[in-house]
């Protein structure tokens, strides 16, 4: 009987040795993993912010390049001030409601769930669960 119980004693110290080892494995694996993914997160926040950098960029060049353009076309014509004006401030109001126009759409709600196909996404999540529900 003793020797059962030392027995037991032994099998259970190689039993939790193995599971305190397993355990730190398991642990230097997931600390890897997740070193992986932020390392990987990074690298995409990065390109991210060189794109959105060199977009912004290249928008105020053109959009500087697209003033010079008018001004330089009303100075060649010879037109009267009070037309010139009116060219300008219906230019201006037309500069201004595209810029409007877009934020309010690429803002929208709608747009960003269509984007993102969430309607396809929720139509699955909820088939899966109703369907596993019924079984």
């Amino acid at each position: 009987m003793k020797n059962r119980e030392e027995l037991y004693n032994v099998l259970l110290c190689l039993l939790t040795d193995i599971m305190r080892q397993s355990k730190q494995v398991f642990i230097g694996f997931t600390k890897i993993k997740a070193l992986f993914y932020y390392i990987k997160v990074i690298k995409v926040i990065r390109s991210a912010y060189i794109r959105i950098f060199l977009i912004i960029l290249s928008f105020i060049i053109m959009i500087h390049g697209f003033l010079f353009l008018h001004i330089s076309v009303l100075y060649y014509f010879s037109m009267s001030r009070e037309v010139r004006a009116l060219i300008i401030l219906s230019l201006g109001v037309v500069y201004f409601m595209i810029p409007v126009g877009g934020l309010l759409f690429f803002t929208s709600q709608k747009v960003w769930m269509k984007l993102a196909k969430a309607n396809e996404i929720i139509r699955k999540a909820v088939g899966e669960t109703s369907g596993s529900e019924m079984r």
